[in-house]
């Protein structure tokens, strides 16, 4: 199993195709690396005095994330004895399902994510806590 794999991929009775995804690093939302500042506020005259700033606080999050929350997320996963099962659509439009269990009940829950999907139902494995909805 990876997160560069998915586990299991499987179609919706509406022809929808689904993957299916368990790993047990789980970064936390940090928000997207775009700028905070978005062009509308920023003054046209100032233009090119703020590029720079936009640059350097991309840079920084994007460096806070490499060096603080990968070795962070890393360590509490050898702790922890927690799974994230993610079950996503790409087409027409993103959806996702997750939820977390254990390794005892890992593949359960994978089992019961894939047939409900298989038969067009939201899945609700037992032994799993959801997560969100996307």
């Amino acid at each position: 199993m990876s997160v560069f794999r998915p586990y299991a991929r499987v179609t919706d009775p509406h022809g929808r195709a689904w993957e299916i995804y368990a790993f047990r690093i789980a970064l936390p939302e940090r928000g997207s690396l775009d700028p905070l500042v978005s062009d509308d506020q920023i003054d046209p005259r100032a233009g090119a005095l703020a590029f720079p700033f936009l640059v350097c606080s991309a840079a920084f999050r994007g460096l806070l994330r490499l060096f603080v929350d990968i070795p962070v997320a890393g360590v509490r996963a050898l702790l922890t004895d927690e799974w994230t099962i993610e079950a996503i659509s790409w087409a027409p439009f993103r959806t996702s399902y997750t939820w977390t269990t254990t390794r005892e009940y890992r593949g359960q829950v994978l089992a019961q994510v894939e047939g409900g999907i298989a038969r067009g139902e939201t899945p609700r494995p037992r032994n799993a806590q959801f997560v969100r909805s996307t």
